[in-house]
């Protein structure tokens, strides 16, 4: 079952509720979420496509194989070699301001994958060792107080954005923006658009809550 829609945006830029809305419209869409709820995946996958890309497209099936869609991490990685991969796929690059995507990264992300945390569980502590090595360029393995300097940071978002606008064609390539809503993406996708509002999740707040559930379930 080839992957049909390829997320290239980073994770808080609105890609939670990207994943519902591509559920809603009859995909079955792999988010970070999805991995870290799955203990049959095997998080080393990314790592090893990360180290060695060269050699590495015979894995995506082993956890992309069940999925018609993926967005967010670790997907937003790998793009490029996914878009080779699933030659017709569209690619959905979803955006906010640099600035506000540091703030909200600060507040979730950076502060639960930073070196100084509680184990989960095995395959839990394998996703957050897997984000470490492969997002940002490994800054979170390589140099975690990168993560303050909010200039770099956003200059890394910034250069993946418009890296995304010059890898993948126009006519396959749709940039959504919080807010668009259902309009945009389902003219991209040639979907009818859904009688209910366009998704509106993972706030940072829903994160945190998020984050704490996984580990009471799996503590």
């Amino acid at each position: 079952m080839p992957l049909e829609v390829i997320g290239a945006g980073f994770g808080r830029t609105g890609t939670m509720s990207l994943h519902h809305a591509l559920d809603k419209l009859g995909y079955r869409t792999h988010h970070m979420v999805r991995l870290m709820s799955d203990p049959n995946q095997d998080p080393s996958v990314w790592s090893r496509a990360y180290d060695d890309p060269e050699h590495h497209e015979d894995e995506w099936e082993s956890v992309y194989g069940k999925y018609t869609a993926a967005v967010d991490w670790p997907t937003a990685t790998f793009y490029k070699e996914l878009s080779e991969k699933y030659p017709d796929a569209k690619v959905i690059l979803t955006v906010r301001s640099a600035e506000s995507w540091y703030k909200s990264m600060h507040n979730t992300v950076f502060k639960h994958v930073s070196s100084n945390r509680e184990s989960v569980s095995k395959h839990n502590d394998a996703v957050v060792a897997m984000v470490r090595h492969t997002i940002l360029g490994g800054i979170l393995e390589k140099d975690v107080d990168k993560i303050h300097d909010e200039k770099y940071i956003c200059q890394l978002f910034n250069d993946h954005v418009e890296q995304v606008k010059r890898t993948i064609p126009a006519d396959r390539l749709l940039v959504l923006n919080l807010g668009d809503g259902w309009e945009p993406l389902c003219r991209f996708l040639g979907k009818d658009i859904p009688d209910e509002p366009y998704p509106s999740t993972n706030t940072g707040d829903d994160f945190n809550r998020l984050v704490e559930e996984f580990k009471q379930r799996y503590a």
